[in-house]
This record gives structure tokens, sequence and C-alpha cells, in this order.
């Protein structure tokens, strides 16, 4: 009976499991700025959840300066108006006055967007998914956003 062999020695073998990247050695702004690439929701529900780390990082201001909430398709199984709205509510309060950019692809209501004016008053570039807007909330969210440069509400 002929014994199965390896090709690798156990030195080899060690070497290359170290050879996988560590995530946590990563430095802190490499590790955010990978973070800020993420969908809103993705952070949220589970890029905060990691580690630590990850933790800390995520309660920065500076990471919510853009806010982009889209659903996919099967995420709509997953999330109701009032979660999306939660969440888009808690990362506006997360950006502690530095939100610039946001970009909602749900339907926007009065009140939604009347938080994100009274908390976003840095914002630059809005775009939003309005269908549930009256005229009136929408002027009234303009005059509260004296930086805002681009809208787009589809």
């Amino acid at each position: 009976m002929k014994m199965a062999s390896c090709s690798f020695t156990a030195k080899e073998a060690e070497c290359k499991s170290t050879m996988v990247p560590n995530w946590l050695e990563l430095l802190r702004e490499i590790t955010a700025n990978i973070l800020q690439r993420l969908d809103t929701i993705e952070i949220v529900k589970s890029a905060c959840q990691v580690c630590p780390l990850w933790w800390d990082i995520c309660k920065d201001p500076l990471l919510w300066r853009t806010i982009h909430i889209r659903i996919p398709c099967m995420s709509l199984i997953h999330f109701n108006y009032q979660d999306l709205t939660r969440i888009c509510c808690y990362a506006v309060e997360r950006s502690c006055g530095h939100l610039e950019d946001i970009n909602i692809e749900y339907s926007v209501t009065d009140e939604l967007l009347e938080f994100i004016a009274e908390n976003g008053r840095n914002l630059r570039c809005m775009r939003i998914f309005g269908l549930q807007l009256s005229d009136k909330g929408f002027i009234e969210a303009l005059r509260k956003l004296p930086q805002l440069e681009e809208v787009d509400i589809s």
C-alpha cells in the first residue's frame, strides 16, 4: 500500500498560512478608506459590528460625510420604510454636522427631509427619490441648506 505524500513541508505550509492578510494590521486610515466605499446600510448593519477597531472607525463623524442608501431588489424583503428611515437618521446623526453628500434611493418624506436639513447644514449635494415630498416641505428644507450646490429629485 502506497502512503499519500505531501509536496509541502511543514515550514512551507507555515509560510503560506502567514501570507493571508490580517485586516486588523492595516493602518486605521486605510481601513477607514475601505469602509467609506461601502453603502450606508452595509456600514450600519454589518461593518461596525466586525470588531472594536471597525466600531471605533464607524463612530468617526468624518466617515459619514457621504451617505448613500440604495436598496438592492433583494433587500426590500429585509427592510421596510421605517428601518430605512432609522438607518438614514442614524447616519445623519453620526455625521455630527459634517454631512456633505447624501443619496437616498427610496421615497423620502417631508419629515425625513426636514431632519436631514436640520442636521446637515454643510450638505452640498443631495440626490433623493421624492415621491412623498410636498412643495412646501421641499422649499422649507432648501432654506435650511445654505451650502447646497446640487439637487436631484427623481
